[in-house]
């Protein structure tokens, strides 16, 4: 396909793929040169593809176009045509990365080999019974260390994203510690999940007591009230959508009004490799819907058809553009 059978960046984007995939293998540099200086704008693009393969492990030969900046102002989703194929990364390329491994999120339920130290896989959504009949649901990537004694009912989550199911017991109080604060319940339901330095609960049945690390202040969080762990004095605030909270463990993503970036990070977690969006426009397109991130690939399909992008796809990576 010659770059005049597409039109506009798009074609302009795909041209400047291809040339910084030769230039990795040797391409002629003056035929290079020549090729940017017809138009301003091949550099960016060159500036651009560059660092979008760079991202993905493809990276290029020294060549003689600009520092990558985001492009502004300007539309970035492709025109839809009927009969299109997808953009694909030459083969090139593939030798210059780790493939990922299969995706899909598995559902189990089982006895670890150490009870104390809970790990989901990657891709994986497992539930686990503790000791004393309370259940724990890790989310993808998730690890909990188990931390009962007498003095009481302790886990911490170290990694990730878990959903309790706490017995209640007056005389042993069930407490979730984390490197950003504690949440300490008597009987109840609920979630918490680590971002970055902060975690964020979210209760759907009883009440929670939370206190961040910082030790500035407490907040009581009741059924349908949710509060951010970050250091300051945490405020209850009600919950958008209650039932959103635990959707991914019966395996589906729910969102509303989401930047575009963070719903593909969000199904990226149940897979392996990365999935990129490429420009700031683009990424800050608000998304809403619910995604089966039991097929992670299959979701990330269904938000490109729904947003009239194109996939381009090596290995485990991928690139909505």
């Amino acid at each position: 396909m010659s770059d005049k059978d597409k039109s506009g960046e798009e074609a302009l984007f795909d041209a400047a793929a291809r040339r910084a995939l030769r230039l990795r293998d040797g391409a002629d540099m003056a035929g290079h040169a020549a090729w940017l200086a017809v138009d301003p704008e091949r550099a960016q693009a060159m500036a651009e593809a560059d660092h979008v393969l760079s991202l993905i492990g493809a990276v290029t030969a020294p060549q003689a176009s600009q520092p990558f900046q985001p492009r502004r102002g300007r539309a970035l989703a492709p025109s839809v045509r009927s009969g299109r194929r997808p953009w694909r990364i030459p083969a090139a390329a593939a030798a210059c990365l780790v493939l990922a491994l299969g995706t899909g999120v598995a559902f189990k339920a089982f006895a670890p080999a150490d009870p104390n130290h809970l790990i989901a896989e990657v891709g994986q959504v497992r539930r686990q019974v503790l000791a004393d009949g309370s259940a724990v649901t890790l989310n993808t990537g998730a690890v909990l260390d188990v931390r009962y004694g007498p003095e009481g009912r302790r886990v911490r989550l170290v990694k990730g994203e878990a959903f309790f199911d706490v017995v209640h017991d007056p005389s042993r109080p069930f407490v979730v510690e984390s490197r950003a604060g504690s949440a300490r319940v008597l009987g109840t339901a609920f979630d918490v999940r680590l971002e970055s330095d902060a975690a964020r609960v979210s209760v759907l049945r009883g009440a929670v007591r939370v206190e961040p690390a910082s030790g500035r202040g407490v907040a009581v969080l009741r059924a349908g009230q949710g509060a951010l762990l970050d250091g300051a004095a945490p405020k209850a605030a009600a919950l958008e959508d209650p039932a959103a909270v635990d959707a991914w463990r019966q395996g589906r993503l729910v969102v509303y009004h989401r930047p575009l970036a963070e719903v593909v990070d969000e199904i990226g977690r149940y897979r392996r490799g990365k999935v990129f969006v490429r420009g700031q426009a683009l990424a800050a397109r608000p998304v809403s819907g619910v995604f089966d991130v039991g097929r992670p690939d299959a979701a990330i399909d269904a938000l490109a058809a729904s947003l009239n992008l194109r996939a381009a796809r090596l290995g485990g990576f991928v690139l909505l553009y």
